[in-house]
């Protein structure tokens, strides 16, 4: 009697074709590698705080993403601690 067992998941056309790729490009099973990427992400899940793992989609308010965007173009100069730290300089 066989000790294994059959899912099943919905996954987009593109990521199909990624792993048909990847399967094929690296002499692999297409189980193996999804039985594999199960385990890590379920050990990660369980090792890592939920602040470590961000959403792979993240929806904002419109003015929240203009502060955003103005921070990431104008990013505010170095203080003194930040150069010290970056310097490696010990106290």
């Amino acid at each position: 009697m066989s000790r294994e067992s059959q899912i099943s998941a919905t996954i987009s056309e593109a990521t199909k074709e990624r792993l048909d790729r990847f399967t094929e490009s690296h002499g692999l099973k297409k189980n193996y590698v999804v039985e594999q990427a199960l385990l890590y992400f379920m050990d990660a899940r369980r090792e890592l705080p939920d602040e470590a793992l961000l959403p792979a989609r993240l929806v904002i308010e419109d003015d929240a993403f203009d502060r955003i965007a103005k921070l990431l173009t104008r990013s505010p100069a170095p203080t003194d601690a930040l150069r010290e730290l970056m310097r490696g300089q010990d106290d």
